[in-house]
């Protein structure tokens, strides 16, 4: 009313307002009245189309791309390679340096391990204790006698019990790592090319770091190394913190040559691999010349034997395309076999050979004759590999499958099976024959079991070269089950070899 008083409304204003509040009311309820059929037409279709869609097979194709097939097969004949290595008989080692013989090193070792004032703990990355033939690492335990090896991808102090001994006496183990808080072994201050100091600072600083050295040389110190390339050490360091941070780091400053660059490149051409950093560490710390000499004397000595090897090799060129040619040639059959579905094969008498799909688990199941509730869901469990199952469709318009075998998840083949029509034309050879072939070409397994007794399947089997497994209790695998009221037969186990 105080509103009103103030500034009262004409009567044209007023006939507006009503209007605009008409005109309000209109839009509000033609928007709920057509609410429902705009939701309707936007989620109802879509739900429909969701509905009549067919649901994705489960059986889709699962087949990498051809870059990871690659990859695939690689690491299978990788793996096959390397068992058949384990397999073979090991080369003799020597008793002296526990190497090859054809890589001794014993003529260059002292006659008994030296022993320094510095400890030495080596924190050895897991992919540098595989390289047993390039790493320094064995030969430094030949020649000395304080060092201890761990290896491990990152380090805590508390799991390396002899860098708490040193902490808990109040004295710093040194880390042989770059950093701009290092100090450097051979006197020349901080390494840091970017810093500009003037002359005074620098040979203010050069005066502090070398009575930190000093200090360093009158004890017995615990020197700390990381083994392994730069990239795996950085990442070693960088997961250690707590390690690095109790430890006092130390570096080289001054030019130094590389003999280990010969066999295998380091990044840049002040960088040494670790047994040469550890010889002139003990000889920056404690003057351990001698060490230093029998560390550089072996290293020599291995470097010599792995180039005299490489010339070898390289003489005869033809061996390792050979070698590499027999590798890529077992590879691209792996891949075939794991990736390229066999084509169907059509039989002299006009019958198709091909391999199972799921969709076959059905037809399978209602002609086996061990069928039960899950035997289904096992024979569609094992087509969905797909590896080593095949069958035989007859030669009529229906396309019936008349035989077939599977090879299950364990590993074994089984549900040999031919139609008694259709027996006596090699079918059951023939679908042995296909499925040890593939099984052959991966490396795996050929194994089945034969109940006692059934000489039909005996002489197939035999007749393949199958052999009855030796195996101690394999021989007969005797089951407790029962098929309806008959019990079922001991088992033997039949291989391929």
């Amino acid at each position: 009313p105080l509103l009103a008083t103030l500034h009262p409304m004409t009567v044209m204003e007023r006939k507006a307002n009503l209007l605009s509040w008409f005109y309000l009311g209109i839009t509000l309820t033609n928007f709920f009245l057509f609410l429902p059929p705009i939701v309707a037409l936007t989620s109802g279709p879509k739900n429909a189309v969701r509905q009549t869609q067919p649901q994705p097979s489960q059986n889709k194709d699962k087949t990498p791309p051809s870059h990871l097939q690659v990859k695939i097969a690689s690491s299978i004949t990788k793996g096959e390679r390397r068992s058949e290595e384990r397999q073979s008989k090991s080369r003799s080692l020597c008793p002296g340096c526990n190497r090859p013989a054809v890589i001794c090193v014993c003529d260059s070792l002292p006659p008994q391990k030296l022993s320094t004032r510095t400890q030495l703990l080596v924190l050895q990355h897991p992919n540098e204790f595989r390289k047993k033939t390039f790493s320094t690492v064995p030969l430094m335990s030949l020649v000395l006698e304080n060092i201890q090896v761990q290896r491990d991808y990152e380090f805590e102090v508390k799991d390396l019990p002899i860098v708490q001994e040193y902490l808990d006496r109040g004295q710093r183990p040194l880390l042989l790592f770059p950093g701009d808080e290092a100090i450097s072994l051979d006197g020349f201050g901080p390494f840091n090319k970017e810093a500009e100091q003037e002359e005074a600072t620098i040979v203010e600083t050069n005066s502090k770091v070398i009575e930190t050295l000093v200090g360093i040389q009158k004890q017995d110190n615990l020197l700390i190394v990381m083994d392994g390339t730069w990239a795996e050490a950085k990442r070693m360091a960088l997961g250690s913190e707590d390690l690095v941070n109790a430890c006092q780091q130390v570096q080289f400053t001054a030019p130094a040559t590389c003999l280990y660059d010969a066999v295998r490149k380091e990044p840049e051409g002040h960088c040494l691999s670790t047994l040469e950093a550890c010889a002139q560490s003990l000889v920056l710390l404690e003057g351990a010349h001698e060490a230093a000499t029998y560390l550089k004397g072996v290293l020599q000595h291995m470097v010599d034997i792995q180039l005299s090897m490489e010339r070898n090799r390289q003489d005869d060129p033809r061996q390792k395309g050979k070698q590499l040619f027999e590798r890529n040639k077992r590879r691209r059959q792996v891949e075939k076999t794991l990736f390229e579905t066999p084509k169907p094969r059509r039989l002299a008498d006009g019958a198709i050979l091909r391999p199972l799909t799921v969709k076959d688990a059905e037809s399978i199941n209602e002609g086996w004759y061990h069928k039960s509730r899950t035997s289904l869901r096992t024979t569609q469990d094992c087509l969905e590999e797909g590896l080593a199952c095949f069958g035989i469709e007859n030669n009529k318009e229906d396309g019936h499958l008349c035989a077939h075998i599977v090879r299950s998840r364990d590993g074994t083949l089984g549900m040999l099976q031919v139609e008694t029509e259709y027996r006596r034309r090699g079918y059951g050879r023939l679908l042995v024959q296909e499925a040890s072939k593939v099984l052959k070409e991966l490396g795996k397994p050929c194994v089945c079991f034969i109940q006692q007794g059934d000489e039909v399947a005996e002489s197939l089997f035999g007749g393949l070269g199958w052999i009855v497994s030796e195996q101690k209790g394999a021989g007969a695998v005797k089951s407790g089950t029962t098929t309806g009221t008959t019990p079922r037969a001991a088992k033997q186990r039949w291989i391929l070899p």
